[in-house]
């Protein structure tokens, strides 16, 4: 059988992916080590720790490699754990055990398998509470955490990350306590409490400093200018970022470099330096190209878009809108032909295994007819025989109905495939209708550019809104894995925040947001979408006046079969009672009509601000 674990190996070393040229010579002598112990060594403890040490070196190139690497030291664990073995023994197992299932909880986080990720945490949790090992534990305690924190449960995550933090204090590494404090301050920013984020981000970086350790100081320190530019306290933001950026560059850390690069120039631009903003800039988009960093890349041509806009120079805006816009779909095919991979790998390691797995029935086969006696092989010859004959019984018992079935999967598969190019069909459509109205938008743009006067501007302004408002919705259905339920909630949610981001008011606008899941189609949409466009564009136009803080408000739900109820409206001054008469106006003209194509009446109701209701039909056809 050595042998074959030898083939094994070579097997999976070749699906990795590596080569002997991507290795270090310590690697590679470490290879041939652990070859030597799995094809020769007869004892299992250093075998399953052999196959686990294994994935530390190939976890960068091939995560379900990894996998079957791992699965490996669990199986070679729980069978010995099954024996009765001494309790060293049983240490050295439970150990691999527990490390094993960490590895596996990681691969399957990656993959977004999410449910089996935390149920491999928990069970390498469990093994490890029960050895009482501390490193483990909290190891284990910050992976749960970082699954709580990418699903928002942070509550959860602060809860895992706490406890962590307390193990690692325990144990006193400095350099790990740095990082659980970083991850800590992550979770109360995102929970909006900044005091206590800079609070944690502080002490990280003070340990960081104490250790010498320039990587993490520059990622604490990037962390903290990018908080206090949140909040827009500038000048100490460009403090910390420009800090950031001088070692990043002395390190060595090209991508960390990029990303100072673009956090400096945004915050220039913000403090109205267009000069500063559009060197930093430039520089950004150059190393983000250089790297082929596709995200800073986007984040660089958005950057460099909006001074070239300041600057009135609409050609070179224009083409770094197309850069933009170019790269954030390249993000996302990337996405799409990264699952690909992963999936095709999956496929082939499994092809792999199976032929291993046929390899070692044909070798444990041949051994016996060598080592059994006639009498024996004579008698598996005749059972052989007999279950042929068996076999060819019931194949043509069930010839018929073989046919039958194989006939109905591959019609069935033709509707599938017809379906399939159906859909995608449709998400085509939504994509090229969103990007053309994305071009009509950017034309409107770059033309109000040309206006001085400040009501014919705000009309562009306006029609540029309507626009983008139908192609989020196009953008929403081609996003959408269900194009007969997409989340109607989120769209509405994003339409409303670019609304008031677009306004830049001073005022804190808040938002009161509840959509019942409605079922509504495209067609019922982009005239409800309008409405709203046209109703939150008046509330934040006239609505705050000399107010700091309001809300606007938008409630959908269901009424009666297919009737709906729309609230809304604003909480801010109000209507003066002399004007309360609707105005001739083309947005008030525009709720009207669209308000009547989806059969419907409008009413103000008696509630502080100006709310209105409206209820509607839902007017796309069943399908």
């Amino acid at each position: 059988m050595k042998w074959l674990h030898f083939i094994f190996f070579i097997g999976v070393f070749w699906l990795s992916g590596l080569s002997y040229g991507q290795l270090s010579e310590k690697q590679i002598g470490r290879l041939d080590s652990l070859n030597t112990i799995i094809t020769e060594n007869k004892n299992d403890t250093s075998v399953a720790r052999a196959y686990l040490e294994l994935t530390e070196i190939l976890y960068l190139t091939n995560f379900d490699t990894v996998i079957v690497l791992c699965q490996k030291a669990v199986d070679i664990a729980k069978r010995n754990l099954e024996k009765e073995i001494n309790t060293k023994e049983a240490l050295s197992f439970k150990t691999t055990l527990s490390a094993a299932y960490n590895n596996i909880g990681y691969i399957c986080d990656d993959q977004g398998r999410i449910v089996e990720a935390l149920g491999y945490y928990h069970k390498s949790l469990k093994i490890r509470e029960e050895l009482n090992d501390k490193q483990g534990i909290a190891v284990s305690l910050n992976n749960i955490g970082i699954i709580y924190v990418n699903q928002g449960e942070l509550d959860h995550a602060l809860d895992y990350y706490l406890k962590s933090l307390e193990y690692k204090e325990d144990l006193g590494n400095k350099k790990s306590i740095a990082t659980s404090l970083n991850n800590i301050a992550v979770v109360y920013r995102k929970k909006g409490e900044v005091h206590k984020s800079l609070w944690y981000y502080k002490r990280s970086l003070l340990l960081r400093e104490e250790l010498g350790n320039k990587r993490g100081i520059s990622i604490s320190l990037n962390n903290i200018g990018s908080l206090y530019n949140s909040i827009n306290s500038l000048d100490t933001a460009l403090e910390y970022f420009q800090k950031s950026l001088i070692i990043r560059d002395g390190i060595g850390d090209k991508r960390g470099e990029a990303t100072a690069l673009g956090n400096v120039g945004d915050v220039y631009f913000k403090k109205g330096n267009i000069s500063l903003a559009k060197k930093y800039g430039e520089e950004f988009l150059v190393l983000s190209k250089q790297l082929g960093f596709s995200e800073r890349i986007k984040d660089a041509a958005e950057l460099l878009s909006k001074v070239y806009k300041s600057e009135k120079k609409w050609r070179k805006a224009f083409e770094m809108q197309k850069i933009y816009h170019e790269m954030k779909d390249s993000l996302r095919n990337e996405e799409t032909e990264l699952a690909s991979i992963k999936e095709q790998a999956k496929y082939e390691l499994e092809k792999v295994e199976k032929e291993n797995k046929i390899m070692a029935k044909e070798s444990d086969i041949q051994t016996l007819k060598l080592n059994r006696d006639k009498i024996i092989g004579l008698s598996f010859i005749i059972a052989f025989a007999l279950l042929l004959i068996l076999v060819i019984v019931i194949f043509r018992g069930y010839r018929k109905k073989i046919l039958i079935n194989e006939l109905l999967e591959k019609q069935k598969n033709e509707v599938s495939i017809k379906n399939e190019e159906k859909k995608v069909m449709i998400k085509e459509i939504h994509h090229r209708v969103k990007n053309n109205l994305q071009v009509v938008s950017s034309l409107l743009r770059l033309q109000s550019f040309e206006i001085n006067d400040e009501s014919i501007l705000a009309m562009f302004n306006e029609s540029q809104n309507r626009i983008l408002s139908m192609a989020r919705l196009h953008e929403q259905m081609y996003m959408s894995e269900d194009l007969k339920n997409i989340d109607i909630e989120e769209h509405f949610i994003n339409l409303i925040k670019e609304l008031i981001k677009d306004y830049q008011l001073e005022t804190k606008i808040n938002t009161d947001v509840k959509i019942l899941k409605t079922g509504l189609g495209i067609k019922t949409l982009v005239p409800l979408g309008l409405i709203i466009n046209e109703m939150i564009s008046n509330s934040l136009k006239y609505g705050f006046k000399n107010k700091e803080e309001g809300t606007v408000k938008v409630h959908i739900n269901n009424v009666e079969g297919i009737k709906y109820r729309l609230i809304i409206g604003d909480d801010g001054v109000g209507m003066n009672k002399e004007n309360s008469e609707d105005l001739p106006t083309l947005g008030s003209e525009l709720i009207e009509t669209f308000t009547a194509q989806l059969n419907g009446t409008i009413n103000r109701l008696e509630e502080p601000g100006t709310m209105f209701s409206i209820v509607f039909d839902k007017i796309d056809k069943e399908l």
